[in-house]
């Protein structure tokens, strides 16, 4: 991978990151309504539980995770 490959993928994380909190928050154009976003927020919810289980968790890299949460 290029220097310039890479910088032009950080550039286009760091202008859509508001953009991925967004979803992830169901805010905006991206709200389901309550139930539905209440079942997102349950399965999120198990993965988290799930990933707590995994020795060294912490450890874990996610490439283009969008603002990393």
């Amino acid at each position: 991978m290029t220097n310039q490959i890479l910088q032009q993928q950080i550039a286009y994380y760091r202008a859509r990151a508001n953009e991925y909190d967004q979803w992830f928050y169901r805010l905006g154009r991206y709200d389901r309504g309550e139930q539905l976003n209440q079942r997102w927020f349950k399965e999120v919810d198990i993965v988290k539980q799930g990933l707590q289980q995994i020795v060294q968790a912490e450890e874990i890299l996610e490439l283009a995770c969008g603002t990393g949460i």
